[in-house]
């Protein structure tokens, strides 16, 4: 799921949250409310918080989507972002295009370095109970 583990678990999900709200605001913060990046942003911003609601962890409310699902979203969203400029149209706005390709990279970056946590075999699981 990533290539080294130092960002523990707890950060990412932090991050999370972060990148959502930032996604979410991108538009009102650069001024780009009347452009097709609105819509784009938007809509991965409030996909990034659901996914961080739905994980379980530290800072997620309920353990509905399991971690490898979380992390293969972090890489689709990642490289969505790099992409959504050029597909939907607002490479000509600046501050839109830089939202996108600057979080799409982040993302990927963030989800490179993150130690997800693993699931312990079912019969040490069972061992241990």
């Amino acid at each position: 799921m990533s290539a080294t583990r130092l960002l523990p678990w707890p950060v990412h999900e932090l991050v999370d949250y972060l990148a959502g709200v930032f996604l979410v605001l991108a538009a009102f913060l650069f001024g780009f409310r009347d452009e097709p990046a609105f819509p784009v942003l938007l809509a991965v911003g409030v996909l990034l918080l659901a996914v961080a609601v739905l994980t379980g962890g530290r800072f997620g409310v309920v353990d509905v989507v399991p971690k490898p699902v979380h992390a293969a979203l972090d890489y689709v969203v990642g490289f969505f972002l790099i992409g959504a400029p050029f597909l939907f149209g607002f490479v000509d706005v600046d501050e839109a295009l830089y939202c996108s390709l600057f979080g799409g990279l982040a993302l990927l970056l963030i989800s490179l370095v993150t130690a997800y946590p693993q699931r312990a075999p079912a019969a040490e699981a069972a061992g241990e109970a």
